[in-house]
């Protein structure tokens, strides 16, 4: 895995408490956990949005519920 530096501002009374919590050679990890957590969660919530913005644009799409109303004959057959 490839590193690097980094810059950061944060709020003195943060990183304070981060400093009681966390030792100092272990910092660096802790931030990168957290980010990549953080990084993770914005991804999957950025795929669910559009995920939903896809559904709702499909189940407006006239053309496509057309074609699904043609194929519910075969939903109501008896698979046995």
């Amino acid at each position: 895995m490839e590193q690097i530096r980094v810059n950061l501002t944060l709020e003195r009374e943060i990183w304070e408490r981060f400093g009681e919590l966390v030792p100092n050679r272990k910092k660096s990890r802790v931030v990168n956990e957290l980010l990549k957590n953080e990084v993770t969660k914005k991804i999957r919530q950025n795929e669910e949005k559009a995920l939903s913005l896809a559904f709702a644009e499909a189940s407006e799409d006239k053309d496509r519920q057309a074609t699904i109303r043609g194929w519910e004959i075969l939903d109501a057959e008896g698979w046995e």
